[in-house]
């Protein structure tokens, strides 16, 4: 683009003529329709466009990248009259060579090592693992595209590569993943399968020669290499899975279990291409389906059935998970009482409170399912018995998985005693077997779940189609999509040509200039700057508290009556780079705010004190008369006991209120000694009080569960 501005002389925010302009063209592209968009324009604006058409025009002039093409597909049998179109896109150079993931971007294999000894291998990204070519990941989805009522659908196909860092994939604005085409709708029938092995087969067409001969690129860092991509990861919930194998949906898609063997912990044979391609001339005593040419069989160095990856959404959160065990406990522990404990479970920074149970949610997202999970282990520690709860206390390694498996398999029958399931013949649970030797050969499972390729049918397919006039709504969408691309590449080329910003490269957080920062009971006197791991509010929300409102909260201090201190209500901790996913920099909100009583309109808000964990502190059992000057704020905190004594059936080490001369053990410490929030599950018995509540069952409990399940680097501190 700089070329060619050069050459003619022209503008950087050419085909506009302002910066102004360029501006308001991204706002209507990105938040306008047409309709609206014709209206804007032709109010009394001075632009360089008049009218909506000629600033389509001006949009067309932009560089699109790689263009869209349609291929019609006949196909005899039961689609005659369907819509065989297909759009397609290689984009797979375009990804390798994208300066944007110029520092981002993986060249040579890596073995990447827990300990200094180089004993305890890592499966993180897949460059990981010794993978020495460009792995390339495909993934797919049919979706519905019309609320309410109509039959309007999409079958999108995404495309990015493993050499990108997870974690950048992983944002849809980051455009790491690009849709590559919208496949043909299938109908049931064989010719349905056929179809849709034969549109992919076109959009992996360019795939197969540079996969065995290898193609010279200029890649995002400037250097001329030799790329040679290979599919490596297919990522789709399970019915997709079975039209990728060829296989029926009542078999599993990796290996020959047998169909009354799905619940039995026992090894199976792989599938093998070789054998599957001459099993297809038998189809139906194997269990296929008579798709005699699949998209797999010409791509180079593939083996299809270990490109099949775990699909933890549909498996584990709602399959498994909620749709098995929560199912299974609840019938154990009765539903009105697992609602009782999930409505005074302790609160955490963004742990969301089921404040009315879990019986009254209607709608089930991903969301949910993890959010309970958080805390089902240390809920169901006090509500069943111990021979219900089986956990392995191993490290967090792979081993750990399978012993944890295995540990099921041999107590199951606990269930089948309670009458609460008969028959565990189900491939959700036989899949659980593949989880490990796919994480050795293809990464971590978050770098393949099904709730990515979701996220991005927003941007790629649903916004297209709003966008569209719903009649012949593919071609509509494949436009609208050029057009984004095309105000996409000029963002990101002015974002380069324009000067760089120092605040940015300076590395300020995005969080607000005065985050509120808690502390319950603090004397605050500053007088020196420094940099510390947390953030404070410019001004106190309450300030000159009194001593007798302060012990009117329940949380005593010695100064003499006159004295008077600035309060705060939370603040924000730092915590580093998580060791386990490697995600950047965040903040944990901690609260320490009193009750709030009702006011007009406005409901009661209770009390909320947070539990954490804090690092190397100075102690501070009664401050002196002149306080002094401290660097940081101060808090008031009660302590626990130390993590010592474990329950025997959960591992979970259990803590109860530490005393001193029968009072609370209390100190006041400096704010900067906060390392960590952390999460205590009250033990509540078979029947949990009724009076009891998340607003108070940190006063009412007398013993705590350390929910070492909360996220993964607590688990992994704990462990």
């Amino acid at each position: 683009m700089e070329v060619v501005e050069t050459a003619k002389k022209e503008s950087m925010w050419v085909p506009f003529h302002t910066e102004g302009e360029w501006e308001l063209a991204c706002f209507l592209m990105k938040n306008i329709g047409q309709t609206k968009m014709y209206e804007f324009l032709k109010l009394n604006i001075i632009l360089s466009f008049e009218n909506a058409r000629l600033f389509l025009k001006c949009i067309d002039k932009l560089w699109t990248g790689l263009a869209w093409t349609c291929e019609i597909i006949d196909m005899c049998g039961d689609i005659v009259s369907e819509d065989g179109r297909l759009k397609h896109k290689e984009c797979v150079w375009e990804l390798m060579g994208n300066p944007a993931f110029w520092d981002i971007m993986s060249y040579v294999p890596e073995w990447a090592y827990a300990d200094a000894n180089s004993e305890t291998h890592i499966y993180d990204e897949m460059w990981t693992e010794g993978v020495v070519v460009m792995p390339v990941i495909l993934s797919s989805d049919k979706m519905l595209l019309s609320q309410f009522s109509g039959d309007k659908k999409a079958w999108p196909v995404y495309l990015t590569i493993r050499n990108i860092s997870k974690d950048v994939r992983h944002q849809v604005s980051a455009h790491a993943t690009v849709l590559i085409g919208y496949l043909p709708k299938k109908s049931r029938l064989v010719t349905g399968y056929r179809l849709f092995h034969h549109s992919i087969a076109l959009l992996l067409c360019p795939l197969a020669n540079a996969g065995r001969k290898g193609r010279e690129m200029i890649c995002a860092n400037g250097y001329i290499c030799c790329i040679h991509p290979i599919l490596t990861a297919y990522i789709a919930d399970f019915p997709e899975q079975c039209l990728v194998a060829c296989n029926k949906e009542s078999r599993c898609p990796c290996c020959l279990v047998q169909l009354n063997k799905c619940g039995d912990l026992e090894d199976w044979e792989n599938c093998c291409m070789a054998d599957t391609l001459k099993t297809l001339q038998k189809f139906n005593a194997e269990g296929l389906h008579a798709v005699f040419d699949p998209f797999w069989k010409d791509l180079p160095f593939t083996e299809i059935f270990t490109c099949l990856t775990p699909d933890i959404l549909h498996q584990l959160h709602k399959g498994i998970f909620h749709d098995h065990l929560v199912q299974w406990c609840t019938s154990i522990i009765s539903e009105k009482e697992i609602d009782a404990h999930f409505q005074a479970m302790t609160q955490y920074p963004a742990l969301h409170h089921f404040k009315k149970g879990i019986s009254s949610v209607s709608q089930w997202t991903s969301t949910e399912h993890k959010e309970m999970q958080r805390v089902f282990v240390g809920l169901l520690a006090s509500a069943v018995e111990d021979r219900i709860l089986l956990q392995c206390h191993t490290d967090m390694t792979l081993v750990a998985m399978e012993e944890g498996l295995k540990m099921f398999h041999a107590h199951k029958h606990v269930l089948v005693e309670l009458g609460v399931h008969e028959d565990f013949n189900m491939l959700k649970i036989h899949s659980m077997q593949h989880y490990v030797t796919s994480i050795q050969a293809l990464g971590s499972a978050d770098s393949y779940n099904m709730e990515y390729p979701e996220q991005l049918h927003i941007d790629y397919t649903k916004d297209g189609y709003w966008a569209s006039n719903k009649c012949n709504y593919m071609e509509q969408m494949a436009l609208w999509l050029q057009c984004q691309e095309a105000m996409y590449y000029k963002s990101v080329y002015l974002a380069w040509r324009k000067p760089c910003d120092p605040a940015r490269s300076a590395g300020v957080s995005d969080l607000p200039d005065s985050p509120v920062l808690r502390i319950a009971i603090v004397p605050l006197t500053f007088s020196i700057a420094v940099k510390a791991h947390y953030k404070v509010a410019k001004i106190p929300p309450h300030c000159q508290v009194s001593v007798n409102s302060i012990e009117s909260r329940k949380r005593v201090i010695q100064p003499i009556r006159s004295d008077q201190f600035d309060v705060y209500n939370y603040l924000y901790v730092m915590s580093g780079p998580s060791v386990i996913t490697g995600h950047s920099q965040s903040f944990q909100k901690i609260h320490a705010s009193p009750k709030i009583a009702a006011h007009g309109w406005k409901a009661e808000t209770p009390a909320r004190f947070d539990t954490i964990i804090p690092g190397c502190y100075t102690n501070w059992s009664l401050l002196p008369d002149q306080f002094g000057t401290f660097i940081h704020p101060l808090a008031y905190v009660e302590w626990f006991t130390t993590l010592q004594c474990q329950d025997p059936a959960t591992s979970l080490y259990v803590v109860t209120c530490s005393t001193r001369n029968h009072r609370r053990n209390a100190s006041i410490i400096s704010i900067d000694c906060i390392d960590h929030a952390c999460h205590l599950q009250g033990w509540c018995g078979r029947e949990i009080s009724k009076d009891w509540s998340a607003d108070c069952i940190l006063e009412k409990a007398a013993s705590f569960f350390v929910n070492s399940y909360i996220d993964l680097d607590m688990f992994l501190s704990l462990e």
